[in-house]
């Protein structure tokens, strides 16, 4: 009996076994690439199972819309279930549907590639495509407030920073005097660091902010740090600084409060597309380097117009005249017109966030977003 008994056990371990494998063999993610046709629009619906990128081009005639994204593996193909090809004067869209992804509006005008949302009429673009904006302004010291979304806000006014979200103002003061310009001062996941600016030619501390809650930490350092230094860029929740005049580069973690030197026989570290490689201090010393990450989505500015760009493929999302871009991510991009804050995703297309006339003047390394 017992016999039997492990037979069965044996058995039943190896149909789960084999049904296991089936399952992942099945439902495993992989690389393909699948064109069909949908009311005469070629599809060309590709997946990257290492980058985990959704690729869909659509080919209307001679006109061609390319959109990528981030997504899970999805274990079906042909996900676009409908085509609406709108065409009226210079302009044609394409309006997409899918069950399992959601992909906005796509539309040409005169033959650049424009969003959705400077589309105003309605034949090309229905109403129910676009969300219904709304203001309500608000005033702190000298900023207005209009649309700060979940957002927290940290604008260096001279000597800290005014702290702002859609339900609280404050203020952090830093400095005893006004400090016009602070180019050492980075972003690292939740934490803004930023140099001792109340000391002149070099600085033995840093200020490192809990921007969750605003609570202000001191990174005493055991080396001096000359100004005439360079942040390359964070990765990891650590951040990276080249100090120009003592050609040396250092590992600042602002969690732990902790700095330490990455400078080895005269060679330093880089990342380049989130791979580290190794480079000489003389050429981290005389050029101002910066880390490269992989992503499939940029923003440019060309002439003042400011664009989403994937691959070779350049999407006009603003009307205005921007003069810096604050802060991009996949999803959405911040960008500077005049003394006004916006931003601009997908969803709701161009949104005004907040207003300070000192930008006429002085706004970089200004405006930090979290």
């Amino acid at each position: 009996m017992a016999k039997i008994y492990k037979i069965r056990i044996g058995k039943c371990f190896a149909f789960l076994f084999l049904f296991s494998l089936l399952f992942y063999f099945i439902y495993r993610s992989r690389n393909y690439e699948r064109v069909y046709f949908l009311n005469d629009v070629s599809i060309t619906e590709s997946f990257n199972k290492q980058d985990k990128v959704y690729r869909f081009e659509f080919k209307v005639g001679d006109t061609t819309f390319l959109t990528s994204m981030y997504h899970r593996f999805i274990h079906t193909k042909e996900l676009i279930k409908g085509i609406d090809v709108k065409q009226k004067d210079d302009v044609i869209c394409i309006l997409i549907e899918s069950e399992k992804i959601h992909l906005y509006p796509m539309c040409q005008k005169n033959g650049e590639n424009i969003s959705y949302h400077l589309i105003e009429d309605e034949e090309l673009i229905p109403s129910s495509y676009k969300s219904n904006l709304s203001y309500e302004e608000k005033e702190y010291k000298t900023l207005k407030l209009y649309s700060l979304g979940e957002n927290k806000y940290y604008l260096w006014n001279y000597t800290g920073f005014y702290v702002l979200t859609k339900n609280q103002e404050k203020e952090i003061k830093l400095f005893q005097t006004d400090v016009y310009n602070i180019p050492l001062t980075a972003v690292v996941g939740q934490y803004l660091v930023i140099a001792n600016y109340d000391e002149k030619y070099n600085f033995n501390k840093f200020y490192v902010i809990d921007t969750k809650k605003d609570k202000v930490r001191e990174l005493n350092l055991k080396d001096t740090i000359s100004f005439d230094s360079y942040f390359l860029g964070s990765f990891d929740g650590k951040l990276y600084l080249v100090d120009r005049k003592n050609k040396m580069e250092y590992e600042i973690n602002p969690k732990k409060l902790q700095m330490e030197v990455m400078t080895k026989k005269n060679q330093g570290q880089i990342l380049k597309e989130d791979q580290w490689e190794t480079i000489g201090m003389q050429a981290l010393v005389g050029n101002e380097n910066s880390f490269t990450y992989k992503s499939i989505t940029s923003y440019t500015l060309l002439d003042g117009n400011l664009y989403r760009v994937q691959e070779d493929y350049k999407t006009k999302i603003s009307n205005q005249m921007v003069k810096e871009i604050v802060l991009s991510t996949e999803d959405a991009v911040y960008y500077l017109v005049g003394d006004n804050l916006y931003v601009y995703d997908d969803k709701d297309g161009e949104r005004l966030i907040l207003n300070n006339f000192e930008w006429n003047f002085n706004y970089q390394n200004m405006i930090y977003i979290f």
